[in-house]
């Protein structure tokens, strides 16, 4: 199977290259390929690769700001042809690495407490992505549905935090 890159970064995007079937935008040191029957991939940053769309947009709500314009980026299907896992989705949105590696906030690590989270808001990720046509509309889903005073309220009932 063919892998299309999709570099997401926050640079201006320049088109360098505009065919039938094939694009090419070049963004600083990185490059959007835009092709159809390739799956797609998202690069962030230097050492962040995934093919599930919201643990890119969780990643992505860590580093980039409202105003980006890679959030006008539509979804395509072939986007969602790989599952999305809620689990991944949750680890970035409830505190990512710099939560889950110091355990400044909660008791317990990401692989003791993941469970309690994927069950009170599992399905949330799910439709925030379903109902969704661009990454800003699963950005604001995810305000909407899983922000951060919920995630710590069911932290809180399930004696998470310290």
């Amino acid at each position: 199977m063919k892998r299309k890159r999709i570099a997401l970064e926050k640079q201006e995007a320049k088109e360098i290259l505009n065919q039938q079937d094939l694009m090419v935008l070049k963004k600083g040191n990185s490059f959007k390929f835009i092709k159809d029957d390739v799956e797609h991939f998202f690069e962030i940053g230097v050492d962040m690769m995934t093919t599930d769309v919201a643990e890119a947009v969780a990643i992505l709500m860590r580093t980039n700001d409202n105003n980006d314009p890679i959030w006008e980026t539509l979804i395509d299907n072939k986007m969602l042809e790989n599952d999305i896992n809620p689990q991944k989705a949750l680890y970035w949105l409830s505190g990512g690495d710099e939560e889950w590696m110091s355990l400044k906030h909660y008791n317990k690590h990401w692989y003791e407490c993941n469970n309690t989270f994927i069950e009170e808001f599992g399905d949330k990720v799910i439709n925030a992505v379903d109902c969704s046509k661009t990454l800003k509309d699963i950005r604001d889903n995810f305000n909407q549905q899983i922000n951060l005073p919920l995630i710590y309220e069911c932290a809180l009932n399930n004696k998470l935090i310290r």
